[in-house]
């Protein structure tokens, strides 16, 4: 980027604010891990109902990662998995059961060669932990690359993949998440195929996947009730041209409809489809309009409400992708495009839906080549009402991270739009007008690594290094609703030694605090920890009186 020597007097305004600012008062944390060095620094995992964190560490064996859980605030660390012989080792998939009640994890713990499936309680101890998976045959294991921990959103069932029959055979299963028989879901499957890519439906009922299951390197799409019995799949997709492939599917939020990408009617030209989930797939129909040669749908997105598909395409000038959105359910009649004329060579960048499904945003070089900018359109359209969202921006500038609060009322977003080089960080009404931006937070060198809305949008918290004193990378608010505060607070000010740095937060579910990674006390040693924010009104204060209990219900 090239560099610029006038500044607007809103960037002197932030600067003098940063400088001037005095030292905040850091908010309450407690350090969460066992106070060993991990290996591996970033692999915990927040419980939905915010209660626990459940993360791996090397706290018992050196080079053996084990999987811990702790009770939030401030509990002790127990250990859920179970001794490891040598070799032994728990993957870096682990996930918490929507009821935040156990914890499913892939581990080479019985036997040190085989990769297994293991469900335990959360508050432990490991002695109740169980697996789940069947027998598997020599050679048979979980696979670590195809493996994705799938727990049923009723937290009842969890689905996986297996060579568990057929050494090299990878077939998809259901089990109950305590424990019990595993049942294969896909049918008898034809010689050198597999089954992969399962995903569950909301509403528990039933796993789409996609599987040569009929025809060897052929891969079509599948729904089975999760409880199976296999005999009850069906295909979800059209007759594939030769050649053909699904590419990949979505489940609609309300468990109604699968929306999927194939290059069914015409060999690698890809296309957008939707079908009931149960079938048949005679009931399917094509969700995009013609599109030319060369041209290819690249992705899609279901809007929360499950009513409109959002998605980018090559269909109407060759080498250009721009942005359409349909009703799930067809016709391509009934499709809009929604981004304005673009400029030649001028693509569609990153997509957001709003909450509340009334709006796309989405980030493009819609009137200067490679100048990419954000805009807001109605998710009916049409292209006439949208808007751009981003204040002014200069050569070589450009809009990064963005989000929409939960909200649906602001757009966030970080661009180095005062400075080239300089990334700041703005809010705007989603509707526009760009008028209407406000810089909410500035940062000294880097654009932050991660930012999050609060869950009542309230505020912004945001990973950085926002300051030109001690150059440490650490967790900063900004009020999103109200007066702007560009200075922001520092929630760890003054809780880090010399060269510290957080890795990583997330936020609890309801908003109060973070979990992070940081080496916070011994340079180099990265633990996880507990913050706890505190409230005032529409945003944030460093007195002690008004603090969040840290006392979780």
């Amino acid at each position: 980027m090239t560099t610029q020597t006038a500044t607007s007097p809103r960037f002197w305004i932030a600067l003098t604010a940063f400088l001037l600012m005095a030292p905040s008062t850091h908010a309450e944390w407690f350090r969460l891990s066992q106070g060993q060095a991990f290996s591996d620094a970033f692999r915990y995992v927040l419980s939905p109902d915010g209660r626990w964190v459940v993360y791996r560490q090397d706290a018992e064996t050196d080079d053996a990662q084990e999987v811990w859980s702790v009770r939030l605030p401030s509990g002790t660390p127990v250990k859920l998995s179970g001794n490891l012989p040598a070799d032994g080792f728990v993957g870096q998939l682990i996930e918490i059961s929507p009821d935040s009640t156990r914890v499913v994890y892939l581990a080479r713990q019985d036997d040190p060669a085989v990769a297994e499936l293991y469900s335990v309680p959360i508050a432990g101890p490991a002695a109740a932990g169980v697996k789940l998976n069947g027998d598997l045959v020599d050679g048979g294991a979980i696979s670590w690359n195809v493996f994705r921990p799938f727990v049923s959103p009723d937290s009842q069932w969890v689905v996986y993949n297996a060579d568990q029959e057929t050494d090299g055979v990878f077939e998809l299963y259901s089990v109950p998440i305590g424990g019990g028989t595993a049942v294969k879901l896909n049918r008898a499957l034809v010689e050198g195929g597999g089954a992969f890519s399962p995903t569950i439906s909301r509403d528990s009922a039933r796993v789409v996947y996609l599987a040569e299951q009929q025809t060897v390197d052929v891969m079509e799409l599948y729904s089975v009730p999760i409880a199976g019995p296999s005999s009850a799949g069906i295909k979800l997709n059209g007759a594939l041209v030769a050649a053909g492939d699904v590419i990949e599917a979505e489940i609609s939020p309300d468990s109604a409809r699968v929306v999927y990408r194939a290059d069914q009617e015409s060999d690698l030209v890809d296309e957008l489809y939707s079908v009931p989930i149960a079938g048949p797939a005679s009931a399917g129909i094509k969700l995009n309009g013609a599109v030319i040669a060369a041209g290819d749908v690249l992705e899609a997105e279901i809007s929360p409400d499950s009513a409109w598909v959002v998605y980018r395409a090559v269909q109407q000038t060759a080498g250009v992708l721009e942005l359409y959105s349909v009703p799930i359910a067809g016709p391509a009649a009934a499709g809009i495009k929604l981004n304005g004329a673009l400029t030649p060579q001028g693509d569609i960048g990153g997509i957001r839906i709003s909450p509340d499904s009334s709006r796309v945003v989405y980030k493009t070089d819609q009137q200067t080549d490679e100048l990419f900018e954000l805009y807001s359109v109605p998710i009916q359209g049409p292209a006439a009402s949208g808007v751009k969202l981003n204040g002014p921006l200069g050569a070589g500038q450009d809009v990064g991270t963005f989000a929409v609060s939960p909200d649906s009322v602001w757009v966030v977003y970080a661009a180095d739009q005062e400075v080239d080089g300089v990334p700041t960080g703005h809010r705007v009404p989603i509707g526009g007008p760009s008028a209407a931006e406000e810089q909410i937070w500035y940062s000294a060198f880097h654009s932050p690594t991660t930012f999050e809305v609060l869950p009542d949008s309230s505020a912004v918290v945001v990973l950085g290094n926002h300051t030109f004193v001690d150059g440490i990378t650490r967790i900063w608010s900004y009020p999103l609703t109200g007066t702007p505060d560009p200075a922001g607070t520092d929630w760890l000010a003054g809780a880090f030694q010399a060269s510290g740095d957080c890795g990583s937060f997330a936020l609890l579910a309801d908003g109060r605090g973070a979990a992070y990674s940081a080496d916070q006390e011994i340079d180099g040693q990265v633990e996880i920890y507990l913050l706890y924010f505190r409230r005032w009104g529409d945003g944030f204060e460093t007195g002690a009186t008004d603090r969040w209990s840290s006392a979780l219900p």
